[in-house]
């Protein structure tokens, strides 16, 4: 619990409603209603609270509990780690397979943060993996520092134990805990990274081309060299058409995909005319590629 001093070194407790951990899980439910049902204003509020604010302050509070740490070293460690979840949470739909969109990071960002929370919820004895008495899980001991007496050291995951405190297994790995995470982190990040540049690699890129055209002769027309490549053979056969601004069809190809999965073809064309090119896959009513040809000066 957390406590303030008042006079005469008595201490207050301060109300568990308006602690913390509870006014970070407050704002994060606000703060992802803000993205998702919220105005534009509230959108970025709540998505630059998300992206680098929220989730970083969990997990320092979960991953530094035994520890003091200091303003600059927070103001530090919230963007950084809070940039963490949202890479590694990124990569995690990306290999799932869920679409990236507004939706999902927020939900993502804003569960990792929630989830935290709730494990820093947890009680301090059931990390401990002991039961300690009320009375003296209450009792703080205050060291008393004389004159020359090097100051104790403060408490953190790694300070040193005493002769009188016996080493168990799960106070080894409480200590432990904050470096194993942070590995787990980094490895999980290089291992889903590596996943999906492997499945990237092969991604076939369909593009739709034209070389500069030819002057107009003197009926207005003039020769457009339009080519495409990186056809999917699943995809086909494609279809290439040509319209005016007004939707009026000029011209239109079917394209068988080749072997080498590329197309090229001449096409003669108004020269005074903004055209538009597409390419459409088997199926389309939406072109998949688009190219526009300027008219002639």
């Amino acid at each position: 619990m957390n406590a303030v001093l008042t006079g005469a070194g008595r201490r207050r407790p301060v109300p568990y409603a308006v602690s913390p951990p509870v006014l970070t899980a407050v704002v994060t439910v606000a703060a992802a209603a803000g993205v998702l049902a919220g105005p534009a204003v509230t959108a970025v509020i709540g998505g630059m609270l998300l992206a680098f604010v929220l989730p970083g302050l969990a997990l320092t509070a979960l991953i530094f509990r035994y520890r003091r740490v200091t303003a600059v070293e927070r103001t530090v460690l919230a963007p950084a780690l809070s940039l963490a979840v949202l890479i590694i949470a990124g990569l995690v739909l990306y290999v799932a397979g869920f679409p990236l969109g507004r939706t999902s990071w927020t939900l993502a960002a804003a569960g990792t943060t929630l989830a935290v929370l709730a494990l820093k919820a947890v009680p301090e004895r059931v990390w401990q993996g002991e039961e300690d008495d009320v009375e003296e899980a209450l009792t703080q001991v205050i060291p008393v520092v004389r004159d020359g007496d090097r100051p104790p050291a403060p408490p953190g995951p790694f300070a040193p134990w005493s002769p009188k405190q016996r080493v168990r297994a799960v106070q080894l790995v409480r200590q432990l805990t904050p470096m194993l995470l942070v590995a787990a982190l980094l490895a999980g990040a290089g291992y889903l990274s590596l996943i999906s540049s492997q499945h990237g690699y092969d991604v076939t890129v369909t593009t739709l081309a034209a070389a500069p055209p030819a002057s107009a002769d003197a009926s207005g027309q003039r020769d457009v060299a339009v080519s495409a490549a990186g056809l999917v053979a699943a995809d086909g056969p494609y279809t290439v058409v040509v319209s005016r601004p007004d939707g009026t069809r000029l011209a239109e190809r079917t394209v068988a995909v080749t072997g080498s999965g590329t197309w090229a073809a001449t096409l003669r064309l108004p020269a005074a005319d903004r055209l538009t090119v597409e390419l459409f896959r088997a199926g389309d009513t939406v072109a998949y590629r688009t190219l526009y040809l300027a008219a002639e000066e």
